[in-house]
């Protein structure tokens, strides 16, 4: 197809085009950038979060042993690191997640160019301007804002290294190194482009060195972080979750059986479309019937999803008419769901829409090419719909505080305005969120997984945790994950006086008198 069928075909005009979508292109990026700075330190930090300012060694030294020993993202806690000399605050430490954000909205508007045109550019910088999934992340303090960035440019390098026959794999090798070093799943994405360019290295033999010799150079320079990964297993030998535990029992950590789940898959690819507050809140799925939450929002996600899917479907239909597109398109999104739902089977990692962050982009691209393949009517008729599941999703995940993070900072607060000597703290799952934004002197103490197994086993812990004291403040967050019974807080209301309550955020605070 020439130049002049693209542009008839993508409905551009043929003088101006480019200055237009310039103009466009900055208007998103103003927009992208209200959108994620709006309420950026609204709510607390939440445990992931402590994990990054953990890691950032913010206050202390960042040597090579803790950077590279870091498996959760060394690259972004080294700029919090840098950061957080200047400012500590949470405004300042997420706005650089923010600032990432702020730079998807172009690197997508040329991944959708370069892989269908430039309408596509335009219509997928603006899906991801206005996206619930991307602003969460943009303001959340941990490095899935820059893997998204990261993996767009890959993305796109990756497609005109391989299909447009460039000589220089330099920009390539150096984006997804750094794309590793912020998060280890851009490997997923590495392994699809690898995928991809053997196909083109089967038909041509100058082709195979060079991209032989930068997939060496990357695995060459990703070594230092994957030797922190095997220390770091070796260390842990479970899960991640020892790091939160170090005192409860292995068996109390472990996943289950099995951590697959298959309805996981299209929960991952709807919460990348519309986020997390569009449909039932975490709490919700947890403490109440999740039938009853998902039939009470069906008015809103199965149209949503509907329009997302006839999005990605025409998408998909759009790109088989590009040469190599839907190879690329499927491989970039598949081998990184494969990839993540395998680990899922080995019961290492949940199936979670953050996993699979890497696949985002070709995931946007592929919507924007669904909506610029209807005619304009029924294809802005199309976008306009996405765009509102979209707006709704937003106003739910400023506004409405059943979507919003467990504000752990004011029960903390709250208890060190009220405490007395001799109380103690009982504050399971979120303990070091609450010890991040308490400034009291009351013992703190907490439950482990399986920990409240039975009631005697509470009661023994119980016994032991508040020896000594006269008071306990219990900060009840996601009983779900260490007392789906509810057995802790019967312990204490059969037992013991309240003497005050408070509610919060997703956080219920009781005190009780001990004597």
């Amino acid at each position: 197809m020439n130049i002049a069928r693209r542009r008839r075909a993508s409905g551009l005009p043929e003088r101006g085009s480019a200055a237009q979508s310039r103009l466009l292109l900055l208007a998103l990026v103003a927009l992208g950038a209200f959108l994620r700075f709006h309420r950026l330190d609204v709510q607390s930090l939440w445990v992931d979060e402590l994990l990054t300012i953990g890691a950032a060694e913010i206050g202390g030294r960042l040597g090579l042993r803790e950077f590279f020993g870091n498996v959760q993202g060394p690259l972004h806690a080294l700029i919090i690191h840098a950061v957080a000399r200047v400012s500590s605050s949470a405004a300042a430490l997420r706005g650089v997640s923010a600032v990432a954000g702020i730079a998807s909205i172009p690197a997508f508007y040329l991944l959708g160019k370069a892989l269908v045109d430039r309408r596509t550019g335009l219509v997928a910088a603006l899906l991801v301007t206005v996206s619930p999934f991307a602003i969460w992340y943009s303001q959340e303090l941990r490095n899935y804002s820059f893997l998204i960035l990261l993996s767009a440019a890959a993305t796109l390098l990756a497609w005109r290294l391989i299909t447009e026959k460039r000589r220089s794999w330099v920009s390539y090798v150096v984006v997804v190194t750094l794309a590793l070093y912020s998060n280890l799943s851009a490997a997923f994405l590495c392994l699809s482009h690898a995928v991809f360019a053997a196909q083109r290295a089967l038909l041509d033999r100058r082709f195979l060195p060079r991209a032989a010799l930068a997939f060496a150079a990357i695995v060459v320079l990703a070594a230092p972080i994957a030797w922190g990964l095997s220390a770091w297993v070796a260390k842990e030998e479970i899960t991640e979750q020892a790091t939160f535990t170090p005192g409860a029992d292995a068996a109390e950590l472990r996943r289950g059986r099995m951590t697959f789940v298959p309805m996981a898959v299209p929960y991952s690819v709807f919460s990348m479309g519309y986020g997390f507050s569009l449909g039932p809140g975490v709490r919700e799925l947890h403490v109440e019937d999740a039938g009853s939450a998902f039939r009470d929002s069906a008015p809103f996600t199965v149209p949503a999803g509907i329009a997302l899917a006839l999005a990605l479907l025409l998408g998909l239909r759009r790109l088989s008419r590009v040469r190599r597109g839907l190879t690329f398109a499927l491989l970039v999104m598949m081998v990184p769901l494969a990839c993540v739902c395998a680990l899922a089977l080995a019961n290492v990692k949940p199936i979670n829409p953050r996993y699979l962050t890497v696949a985002y982009p070709m995931l946007v691209v592929t919507g924007a090419a669904g909506v610029t393949a209807l005619r304009r009517p029924l294809g802005a008729l199309l976008c306009v719909v996405i765009i509102v599941f979209c707006g709704v999703s937003l106003r739910g995940h400023y506004l409405n505080p059943r979507y919003w993070k467990e504000d752990v900072r004011a029960s903390a607060y709250y208890v060190q305005v009220h405490e007395e000597p001799g109380d103690v703290v009982l504050v399971p799952i979120v303990r070091d969120v609450f010890n991040h934004y308490y400034d009291g002197g009351a013992e703190r103490t907490l439950f482990y997984r399986g920990q409240a197994g039975s009631d005697d086993a509470v009661a023994r812990r119980m016994a032991q945790q508040t020896r000594g004291a006269r008071r306990l403040w219990h900060v009840e967050a996601r009983p779900w994950d260490v007392d789906p019974e509810g057995r802790i807080r019967a312990y204490l209301d059969a037992r013991y006086e309240v003497i005050d309550e408070a509610e919060f955020t997703g956080v219920s605070l009781v005190l009780y008198a001990l004597d």
